[in-house]
């Protein structure tokens, strides 16, 4: 295609580069044939043409013609003549004629094509002499792509005074740079392109070293700012006639440029400039007013300085509750803008003066938001400040007195500014008073949120008509006033509903709820959501479909303001109804929103539902009384079971003709276990693990008193005595035929946590305690115990679950301590 040519050497066909590396063929000895285009080698691109292949004698063979080493089909016209016909050509192509015999090519001739188009003349010739004393650079732009390797050439025709000519040429490619002739003044430049196809030429240009001289960007030595303005300070070595000028604020909007003489003083004025703002500066010169090219421009950055705010804040205030005996005032003022503030703003500061109670209250604020202050008749006094001082301050007496009717503005009117859909415009005429009016302030606020919306607009006395655009949107419903202002103590207020500045019908209905009761029916709905409102509602309606017949009641209009509705009447006993509502604008009525479906009941379904409802609510509490009842009946049988445990008059089995006969061996049994123990103290060993051996016991010897009665279920008892460490069993005594037992644990106490409680435990004497199922009943411990049983118990209101662990753990831990006889199986 016509992008692979744009390289010379790979343009280069197959045949042409076998004449240069073969030099002249094998068969110009004996020349076979010739290739030849009726048009030439080089053609336009597109175009159509025939090749044709001419022979001396005819080919003893097969004659073929290829394009790129492919065959194609050819035209024969007679034996030495052939021919082939290119259409629409579109990139470099090489033909081969071919006379083939049985063994091999006999005579072969070549011919290339190359497609492109004719050299268009150059434009937008232009020269510039870079300084007074630099050299001339021209430059143009090139025609299309020709893709037949052109040639371009720049020709200067210089004229001296005394009219000698001088005309030279300089090739290039786009441009060319070229010395200054001293002693011509005159030039005249034009530019060539050729081609095989042809050649074109540019338009003349014809100039001065005047008309083309570019200085050299001015070399601003210096800036000097203060809050308002800065000076520009360049070099003097430069010596322009014209300069311009430009500034902007950080990545914003260059100025107008400002031509300027240069002065002696090589400086230039920027006036009317924000405070604590970084510019951006640039200037750029020319020699000559009329003459002459613009040169570069030069840019430097720079930040002005703050200053103390000039102007007043803008304050106003709403009232929260304009009736009680301390009213709540919010204080509002609007922020400043960055010129008024005179830099960066640190702070507020409100004073506030209680004209009734006499104090002073100050409030500092870092806030534009506004300031709560509680006051019911203050003067206020605010200001702001930053860095270089505070504002002048302002002051006003709160809260106005706006109760004289006579003070008003007359009839307020509110409607949609034709210029923006943003927009509202209002208006008013004077009020009826002959006090003259100091100005009017219009206040407006979204319908729903005045405290978080408020927002005014002072207006000239002599002006009855304003629009508001601050934070005015389509579909939004505002309120508001319009204050006529005579001092700080007394205002005239008319008040204005129902704004908009674009109204379109509700894209949604309020969501009803239905309660039915005591033969009526109450409607309650949540509001429309303010972004589908379309403006101001004016009106809700009721629409009561009829189940059974489709027949649809109409109630309304119902006002915007209310959220509930019980007026529905007509209604049939037994029925079912769907009830759906819409709200509308003064653009039309918006789409109903969801379909409430409910059941108006019969009289007698009524009273049913009632019985049932009393019998329900009975029944429940019935079950309560039976919890409540059985709640206390397990509490007292777990305190008996407690109490049982520990009652005195069981027989003691520690007086027991065993227990005495177990007696002797008491103090053998202790003396070798505090041995052993001494034994391990001295030897800082851990003890030995105690083993504990179990063998049954009969029942009589147990407790002689108790032989004559019957044995407790269970057949025998274990019995479990505390063995020395590293010792024997010891022997039990034999087991009486026929005789019961039951579960017996002794244990010896020691205890080696200090020295005192070591002599102690050197004694003899060992403690001999009980342990019952639940655990260790020692000395003293009964009435614990049972208090413990006791304080555990709750009888109201907490009813634990049966199938919960048990409620009452009557016991301690189980340790070998000591040793008494269970006594449970007296229960």
């Amino acid at each position: 295609m016509v992008g692979s040519m744009s390289s010379p050497c790979a343009a280069l066909p197959v045949f042409t580069l076998m004449i240069l590396l073969c030099g002249e063929p094998a068969a110009a000895a004996k020349k076979w044939c010739t290739a030849s285009s009726e048009i030439g080698a080089f053609v336009q691109l597109g175009s159509s043409f025939r090749m044709y292949c001419t022979s001396e004698y005819p080919c003893p063979g097969k004659k073929s013609i290829h394009i790129n080493l492919e065959e194609v089909n050819s035209h024969i016209h007679n034996d030495t003549t052939s021919s082939v016909t290119v259409t629409n050509i579109r990139e470099n192509k090489t033909f081969t004629c071919k006379c083939t015999t049985s063994s091999k090519d006999s005579g072969i001739c070549g011919y290339d094509i190359y497609p492109g188009y004719p050299p268009q003349a150059p434009e937008n010739l232009t020269c510039i002499q870079k300084g007074e004393s630099g050299s001339i650079t021209c430059s143009w732009k090139k025609g299309r792509e020709t893709h037949l390797w052109p040639t371009s050439q720049l020709w200067v025709k210089t004229v001296a005074p005394n009219g000698t000519a001088v005309v030279i040429s300089k090739l290039g490619s786009g441009s060319v740079t070229f010395p200054v002739f001293k002693s011509q003044t005159f030039y005249s430049v034009w530019v060539t392109e050729t081609n095989k196809l042809g050649s074109a030429v540019s338009e003349s240009l014809n100039f001065s070293l005047n008309d083309i001289v570019k200085p050299l960007p001015p070399d601003i030595n210096g800036v000097n700012c203060s809050s308002r303005h800065c000076i520009l300070h360049w070099d003097s070595g430069q010596n322009p006639l014209r300069m311009q000028v430009q500034y902007r604020t950080d990545q914003g909007s260059w100025t107008t440029p400002l031509f300027i003489q240069a002065n002696a003083n090589q400086t230039w004025v920027m006036q009317d400039l924000e405070p604590l703002t970084m510019y951006e500066m640039r200037a750029r010169c020319k020699l000559m007013p009329g003459r002459g090219l613009w040169s570069e421009w030069s840019t430097v950055q720079s930040r002005t300085d703050e200053e103390v705010p000039l102007k007043k804040l803008d304050i106003w205030y709403t009232e929260e509750s304009p009736q009680s005996q301390n009213t709540d005032l919010t204080v509002l003022w609007k922020e400043p803008s960055k010129s008024e503030a005179g830099g960066r703003i640190l702070g507020y500061s409100l004073e506030v003066h209680d004209l009734k109670q006499g104090g002073t209250t100050l409030y500092n604020t870092n806030s534009s938001a506004g300031c709560s202050i509680a006051c019911t008749r203050c003067n206020v006094t605010l200001f702001t400040y930053n860095s270089k001082g505070h504002s002048p301050p302002v002051h006003i007496t709160l809260p106005l007195q706006t109760d004289q009717s006579e003070v008003a503005p007359l009839k307020v009117r509110c409607m949609p500014h034709s210029n923006s859909s943003n927009s509202i415009a209002i208006s008013w005429q004077k009020p009826a008073t002959a006090r003259p009016v100091r100005e009017y302030l219009v206040e407006w606020h979204p319908a729903r949120n005045r405290k978080q919306g408020l927002r005014w607009k002072r207006i000239n006395h002599d002006q009855l008509h304003t629009v508001i655009t601050k934070d005015i949107r389509p579909g939004d419903c505002y309120k508001g006033a319009v204050y006529a202002l005579y001092d700080n103590i007394i205002a005239g207020k008319a008040s204005f509903l129902d704004a908009f500045s674009l109204e379109s019908a509700p894209t949604q209905g309020p969501s009803p709820s239905v309660t039915v009761g005591d033969g009526r029916v109450t409607v309650t709905w949540t509001e429309i959501p303010l972004e589908q409102r379309g403006g101001c509602l004016k009106r809700y309606t009721i629409y009561l479909e009829r189940a059974m017949d489709r027949t649809v009641r109409k109630y309304g209009p119902i006002d915007p303001s209310l959220t509930s509705y019980s007026a529905l009447s007509g209604l049939h006993p037994g029925e079912k109804y769907n009830l759906s509502m819409t709200g509308s604008t003064t653009a039309g009525e918006g789409h109903r929103g969801r379909t409430c479906i409910f059941f108006f009941p019969r009289q007698e379904d009524q009273q049913v539902l009632s019985v049932i409802m009393f019998a329900s609510c009975t029944f429940f509490l019935c079950l309560l009384l039976v919890i409540s009842l059985w709640q206390i009946s397990s509490v007292q049988q777990r305190v008996s079971k407690c109490c049982f445990c520990i009652m005195p008059d069981i027989p003691d089995p520690a007086n027991s003709k065993w227990a005495k006969e177990c007696a002797a061996i008491k103090g053998q049994l202790m003396l070798e276990y505090q041995l052993s123990l001494d034994d391990s103290i001295e030897s800082e060993e851990e003890p030995h693990t105690m083993e504990v051996q179990e063998f049954s016991m009969p029942w009589d010897l147990v407790n002689p008193e108790l032989s004559s009665t019957s044995p407790p279920v269970g057949g025998t008892t274990d019995l479990c005595l505390l063995l020395q460490p590293n010792h024997s069993p010891l022997q039990a005594p034999p087991l009486y035929e026929g005789q019961l037992t039951f579960s017996y644990i002794k244990s010896l106490s020691h205890e080696s946590s200090s020295s005192e409680q070591t002599q102690e435990t050197k004694s003899t004497d060992v403690t001999v305690d009980y342990i019952s199922p639940q655990g260790l009943l020692a000395d003293g411990s009964e009435v614990e115990a049972e208090e413990d049983c006791l304080g555990d118990l709750n009888f109201f209101p907490y009813r634990p679950s049966p199938f919960l662990e048990p409620m009452f753990p009557c016991g301690g831990k189980l340790t070998l301590d000591a040793v008494k006889i269970d006594c449970s199986f007296l229960e």
